[in-house]
C-alpha cells in the first residue's frame, strides 16, 4: 500500500477520490470544532485535502488528521482552546484507515467511541489531550495491527481492566500518561506480553503496584519507560534493571525509596536518567559513573548523601548533571573540568564544602552553573570567565569570599558574551564594584545583595543598557549615585539598592530613563527631601523609602505615581502633615489618595513617621483594593472612621500607637477578609461590639492599653481563626467567657492582664492544645488554679518555632507583639514571639494549693503566681519543669521547706520567692547560686535558714562523739542553762520595775511626755522619708525592653 508523498493527499492519480469517503470526510469534518477555518477543503478531489492521505494505487482514504493545531491546555482551557467536538460514525466509511489522529480537539469529556475498534487496519491511532472520559473502551483490543497507540489525557480516562492490550501484539509505541490505572493492578503482566514494545509512557497513570518479582521479562525491546508522577512506595525492583536496551529512564516523583542499586550498571546503553523527587538514600552507586553513553542525569529531590566522586570524569558525553536538593557533601571534585560537552551543572541545595574547583572553568559549553544553598568557601576561581557561553551562574548563599573583580574581568572579554544572570547573593564577598561590569553588555540580572562589598558603585554600571534588575542591598556601599550611573538603564524594572550609605545626587529636574516596578532603598540617606526623580516612575508596584530620613511631606505629584496592585512603605521617617484626604484633593488644599484610590493598591505602611490629624473617612471608603493600612505610631487623633467597615479586601488594619479616641466602630459584618485588627496604645473607650464577631477570617486582636469597657462580647465565640487575642489594660469587667476554650481551638496567646474581670479562672481553657502564653494577671479573680491547666499541650513541648504565629502574606505586613510581664521587667515580645510559653496568673485572689500537675509544664518558660493567697507546698517536683527561665511566687501564704528540685532548674533566671511563709534550709547549688546574692529572692520567710541568709539552721553546728571533751562540754552546756534561767527569772521583775516607771513619768510629767511624742514623731518621720526614698529609685517592673 503506497501513501500520497505529501500531507495534503496529492495523488498522482487525477480524480482518484471516491466520492463515499468524500461524503465521509465532510461528515466528519462538520463534528470538529472549527475545522472549517484550518481545513480548506474545496474540490472534489479530496485526496488534496490537508489532512488527508489517500493510496496511490486505489485511492483510498488511508490517513486522517485532525489534530487541533492551536496550542492548547485541556486540563485548563483558555480562548485559544477549541468548543466541544463530535466524532462523527462516519468514520466507520474510511475503511481502509490505518493512521488517525484526533488530538489536541476537545470532546467534552464524552467516552471513545466503541466504533474506532472496528478500524481494522488501524496502524497509528492518536487520540491525545482530546479530552475524552469515562472508561477506555474494550473494543480498541481489535486493533491487532495496531503500532502507535498514543492516549496521553488531560482529562478524566480511566481502565477497568487492561487484558485487552494483550491482544495488540505487535505494539511498539504505547502512551496512556495520565490515563488511571489505579484499578488494574495486573498492568505490568499485560505490557510483558507486548514482546515488540519499544517506547512505554505511563506518567500519572496513578499505579501504585510494581511486582519485586517478574520471572521472565519479555518487552526487552523497550528503549524508553517512562513511570514518572506515580505512587509505587517501595524500592525499584531488580527485574528493571535486565531491560538492557534502555536508553531513556524515567523514574521521577513516584515514590520510590531505599538505595539506588548497583543493578543500575546493566544499563550500558541509558542516555537518560530522571529519578528525581523520590525518597532515594544513601551513596550514588559507583555503576552510575561508569555508564559512558549517560548524556543527562538528574537525581535531584532525594536524600541522597556521600559525595561526588573522581569518577564523575568519566562521563564525557554528559550535557546536563542534576543533584540538587540532596545531602551531598565533601568538595566539587577536580576531574567535573574533563566533562567538557556538560551544558548544565546543577549541585544547589546541598551541603557542599571546599572551593569551586579551578578546572570548571574548562567547561566552555557550560550555559548553566547552580551552586547555590550549599557550604561552599575560598573564592570564585579566575577561570570561571572563561566560561563565555554561560548565561546564568547562581552561586548565592554560600560562604563565598573575596572579590568579584577577576572572574568579572574574564567576563568582560568575552566576545560574545551570553551571560544574562548572576546571583551571589548571601556571601561574603568583599571589596569593590569592578568598573569592568560595564562591558558585559548582555547582563539582564545582577544580585550581589548580602555581602560586604565596599567603596562606591562604578558609573560604567549605566552601560547595561540590558539590565533589568539589580539587587545590591545589605552591604557596605557608600558614595553617591549620579545620573551617569543610570544613563542607559533604560530596561530596569526592579533596584533595590537598601541598607547601604548611598545616596542620589541628580539634579531638579532629572528624568529617568528607565520605568521601574520595584524601587527599594530601605535605610539608604535619601532625605531630608522626597525624591523629585520618582516623579515618573508611574509603573511602580512597590516603593520602600522607609528609614530614609524623610522628613518632607509627599509631594503634591507622588500620587499620580502609583499603579493597580502597589506596595508603598515609607515607615521610620520623619514626614509629617495631615494625612491626604481625596475629596480635598479636589478642592486643590492637600496632596491626595485621589489617582492611587482609583487604582487600588494594596498596601500602604506610613507607619512610624509624624502625621497628625483625624483619619479621613475618604481613605477607606474610596479605598476598594487596599490590603493592608499600618498607620500605627503616628500622631493621628480624632475617632476610627466606620467607612473601614465597608473595605472589603482589608486584611491588615493597624492603627496602634497613635491618639485616637472615641468608640470602636460597631460595623464589621462586611469585612470580608479582615485578619489583623491592631488598636492598642490608644485612648479608645466604649465596649467591643459585638459586629467583631462577624469577621470569620479574624486571626490577630490587639486592642491592649485603652480604656475598653463591658464585657467580652459572646460574638467573639464566632470568629474560630483567632490566634491572638490581647485585651490587656483596660476596664473590661465580667467573668472569663467559657466558650474560649470550646470554640477558639487555634488560640496560641490570650491576655486579658490589667482589667476588673472576676470568678474563677474556667477549666474550660484546658483543652486550648495550642496556647503557649497565657496571662490573666492584675484581675479580681478568685477560686482554686484548675490542675488541668497542667495539660497544656504547647507548654509541655518544648516549643521549636517552625510554625510562625501568622503565616502567609499576612507576616510580611505585620510583626506580631506581646507585651510580656517577666523576670521583673516588661518586655516586648515580636520575632522569637512564637517561641515563648508564658503563665502568668499573678495579682488576683487565687486561693488553694499549686497543683502538683502544673510541673507537668515542662516546655513553660515564665511562671508568676505572685500576689494570690495560695498556701501548701511549694510542688516537689517542681524540678522537673526544666525550661523555666523566670519563676514568681512570691507574696502568697505557701509555707514548708522549698523542694531541693529547684535547684535543677539550670535555666532559671529570675526567681522570687519573697513574702510567704517558708522554712528550713535554703537550697543551694547549681544555677541558684547565681541568684542568691539578690535579697529578694527569699526576703519576707522569717523561717528560712542557711546560706545566703543570716540565720543559720539548728544543723549547722558540728556534732561530735560522747567523747570526755563531749562530756565536759555537755555539763558547760547544762550550767550555762542554769544561768540563763536565772537570768530569765531576774529580768522579770526588772522590766516590770522599769516599764511602768517609765510609763508613769511619760503620763504623769507634761513636759517629759511631749518630749516623747516628739521623738516618736522623728522617728516616723525618719522611716517615711526612708520609704519614700526607696520607692523612688527605678525599680525592674520599669525596665521595658523589645525581644
Amino acid at each position: 500500500m503506497q501513501l500520497c508523498p505529501c500531507l495534503s493527499g496529492n495523488s498522482s492519480k487525477s480524480g482518484s477520490c471516491i466520492e463515499k469517503e468524500r461524503k465521509a470526510l465532510l461528515g466528519i469534518q462538520k463534528g470538529i470544532y472549527g475545522a472549517h477555518k484550518w481545513l480548506s477543503w474545496d474540490g472534489k478531489d479530496c485526496c488534496r485535502w490537508i489532512g488527508v492521505g489517500c493510496d496511490t494505487i486505489t485511492g483510498h482514504v488511508v490517513k486522517l488528521d485532525l489534530h487541533y493545531p492551536y496550542p492548547c491546555d485541556v486540563a485548563y482551557p483558555d480562548e485559544r482552546c477549541p468548543n466541544k467536538s463530535e466524532v462523527s460514525p462516519s468514520l466507520l466509511d474510511l475503511r481502509h484507515l490505518n493512521h488517525l489522529d484526533l488530538s489536541m480537539n476537545y470532546f467534552g469529556g464524552a467516552p471513545i467511541p466503541d466504533f474506532i475498534g472496528s478500524l481494522a487496519n488501524l496502524e497509528y491511532l492518536n487520540l491525545s489531550n482530546a479530552g475524552f472520559g469515562g472508561t477506555l473502551p474494550h473494543q480498541l483490543g481489535n486493533l491487532s495491527n495496531l503500532l502507535h497507540l498514543d492516549l496521553n489525557n488531560g482529562y478524566h480516562l480511566d481502565v477497568n481492566n487492561l487484558d485487552w492490550l494483550a491482544q495488540i501484539r505487535f505494539l511498539q509505541h504505547l502512551d496512556m500518561s495520565y490515563v488511571h490505572l489505579s484499578k488494574e493492578s495486573n498492568w505490568i503482566h499485560v505490557i510483558n506480553m507486548l514482546p515488540s514494545l519499544s517506547v512505554l509512557y505511563l506518567s500519572g497513570a496513578a499505579l501504585s503496584s510494581l511486582p519485586s518479582i517478574l520471572p521472565h521479562v519479555n518487552f526487552t525491546s523497550l528503549t524508553i519507560l517512562n513511570l514518572f508522577g506515580n505512587n509505587f512506595a517501595s524500592s525499584i525492583p531488580g527485574w528493571l534493571f535486565n531491560l538492557s536496551s534502555l536508553e531513556h529512564l524515567n523514574l521521577g516523583l513516584s515514590d520510590f525509596r531505599g538505595n539506588i542499586p548497583l543493578a543500575i550498571g546493566n544499563l550500558k546503553k541509558l542516555q537518560i536518567l530522571d529519578m528525581s523527587t523520590n525518597s532515594f538514600s544513601g551513596h550514588i552507586p559507583e555503576t552510575v559513573w561508569s555508564l559512558k553513553s549517560l548524556r543527562s542525569i538528574d537525581l535531584s529531590w532525594n536524600s541522597i548523601s556521600g559525595g561526588i566522586p573522581e569518577t564523575v570524569g568519566n562521563l564525557k558525553s554528559l550535557e546536563s548533571l542534576d543533584l540538587r536538593g540532596n545531602s551531598i557533601s565533601g568538595e566539587i571534585p577536580g576531574t567535573l573540568g574533563n566533562l567538557g560537552e556538560l551544558h548544565r551543572l546543577y549541585l544547589s541545595n546541598n551541603v557542599i564544602n571546599g572551593q569551586i574547583p579551578e578546572t570548571v572553568g574548562n567547561l566552555h559549553h557550560l550555559e548553566e552553573l547552580r551552586l547555590d544553598n550549599n557550604s561552599l568557601a575560598g573564592v570564585i576561581p579566575r577561570t570561571v570567565g572563561n566560561l563565555c557561553n554561560l548565561y546564568k551562574l547562581d552561586a548565592s548563599k554560600n560562604n563565598i569570599g573575596g572579590e568579584i573583580t577577576g572572574f568579572m574581568e574574564g567576563f568582560s572579554r568575552c566576545s560574545a558574551n551570553r551571560l544574562r544572570y548572576v546571583n551571589l547573593h548571601d556571601n561574603n564577598l568583599s571589596g569593590p564594584l569592578p568598573s569592568q561590569i560595564g562591558e558585559i553588555k548582555s547582563l539582564g540580572s545582577l544580585n550581589l545583595g548580602a555581602n560586604s562589598l565596599n567603596g562606591s558603585i562604578p558609573t560604567s554600571l549605566g552601560k547595561l543598557s540590558s539590565l533589568s534588575e539589580l539587587n545590591l542591598t545589605s552591604n557596605s556601599l557608600a558614595g553617591a549615585l549620579t545620573e551617569a550611573h543610570f544613563a542607559n538603564l533604560t530596561s530596569l524594572l526592579s533596584l533595590d539598592l537598601s541598607h547601604n550609605s548611598l545616596t542620589v545626587n541628580v539634579s531638579q529636574d532629572w528624568l529617568p530613563p528607565f520605568k521601574a516596578k520595584y524601587i527599594r532603598m530601605r535605610s539608604c540617606p535619601l532625605g531630608p527631601k522626597f525624591p523629585q526623580w520618582l516623579r515618573i516612575q508611574t509603573n511602580l508596584l512597590e516603593l520602600d523609602l522607609s528609614s530614609a530620613g524623610i522628613s518632607e511631606t509627599f509631594p503634591h505629584w507622588f500620587w499620580d505615581t502609583c499603579l493597580p496592585r502597589m506596595v508603598l512603605n515609607v515607615s521610620q521617617n520623619h514626614m509629617k502633615g495631615n494625612l491626604p484626604n481625596p475629596i480635598e484633593k479636589k478642592k486643590g488644599k492637600l496632596p491626595s489618595f485621589g489617582p492611587l484610590l482609583s487604582n487600588e493598591p494594596s498596601v500602604i505602611d506610613l507607619s512610624n513617621n509624624l502625621f497628625s490629624g483625624p483619619i479621613p473617612p475618604t481613605l477607606a471608603s474610596h479605598y476598594g483594593g487596599l490590603e493592608v493600612l499600618v498607620l500605627a505610631h503616628n500622631k493621628l487623633n480624632g475617632s476610627i472612621p466606620s467607612a473601614f467597615c465597608e473595605a472589603n479586601n482589608l486584611v491588615v488594619l493597624n492603627l496602634a500607637g497613635n491618639d485616637l479616641s472615641g468608640i470602636l466602630p460597631d460595623c464589621w459584618g462586611n469585612s470580608l477578609v479582615l485578619s489583623v485588627i491592631d488598636f492598642s496604645d490608644n485612648k479608645l473607650s466604649g465596649g467591643i461590639p459585638s459586629s467583631i464577631g462577624s469577621l470569620s477570617h479574624l486571626s490577630s486582636l490587639h486592642l491592649r492599653n485603652n480604656s475598653l469597657s463591658g464585657k467580652i462580647p459572646l460574638s467573639l465565640q464566632q470568629c474560630k481563626q483567632l490566634i491572638i487575642i490581647d485585651l490587656g489594660n483596660n476596664k473590661l469587667s465580667g467573668s472569663i467567657p467559657e466558650w474560649a476554650g470550646e470554640n477558639l481551638s487555634s488560640l496560641r496567646v490570650l491576655c486579658l492582664r490589667s482589667n476588673m474581670l472576676d470568678g474563677n479562672i474556667p477549666i474550660q481553657l484546658s483543652p486550648l492544645a495550642s496556647l503557649q502564653v497565657l496571662d490573666l494577671a492584675d484581675n479580681k479573680l478568685s477560686g482554686n488554679l484548675p490542675p488541668s491547666f497542667g495539660n497544656f499541650v504547647a507548654m509541655i513541648g518544648i516549643p521549636n518555632g517552625s510554625k510562625p504565629i501568622l503565616s502567609g502574606d499576612v507576616a510580611s505586613y505585620y510583626v506580631e507583639n506581646l507585651l510580656i510581664t517577666m523576670k521583673g521587667r516588661e518586655l516586648i515580645f515580636t520575632a522569637v514571639l512564637s517561641l515563648v510559653t508564658s503563665l502568668d496568673l499573678s495579682d488576683n485572689n487565687i486561693s488553694g494549693e499549686i497543683p502538683e500537675k502544673f510541673t507537668n509544664l515542662r516546655g513553660l518558660y515564665y511562671l508568676n503566681l505572685s500576689g494570690n493567697h495560695l498556701t501548701g507546698r511549694i510542688p516537689e517536683n517542681i524540678g522537673a519543669m526544666e525550661q523555666l527561665e523566670s519563676l514568681d511566687l512570691s507574696r502568697n501564704n505557701l509555707s514548708s521547706t522549698i523542694p531541693t528540685s529547684i535547684s535543677n532548674l539550670n535555666s532559671l533566671e529570675y526567681l522570687n520567692l519573697s513574702h510567704n511563709n517558708l522554712s528550713g534550709r535554703f537550697p543551694n547549688g547549681n544555677q541558684l547560686r547565681t541568684l542568691i546574692n539578690d535579697p529578694s529572692v527569699y526576703m519576707g520567710n522569717w523561717y528560712l535558714c542557711g546560706f545566703p541568709l543570716l540565720e543559720k539552721c539548728p544543723d549547722d553546728e558540728p556534732a561530735e562523739g560522747p567523747t570526755a571533751h563531749g562530756r565536759e562540754e555537755k555539763q558547760d552546756e547544762n550550767e550555762n542553762d542554769s544561768e540563763m534561767i536565772w537570768f530569765y527569772v531576774s529580768l522579770s521583775p526588772g522590766f516590770v520595775v522599769g516599764f511602768w516607771g517609765f510609763l508613769g513619768a511619760v503620763m504623769l510629767k507634761k513636759s517629759t511626755r511631749y518630749a516623747y511624742i516628739r521623738f516618736i514623731d522623728r522617728i516616723c518621720d525618719w522611716i517615711y522619708m526612708a520609704i519614700t526614698i526607696n520607692s523612688a529609685r527605678p525599680k525592674s517592673k520599669g525596665n521595658c525592653g523589645r525581644m
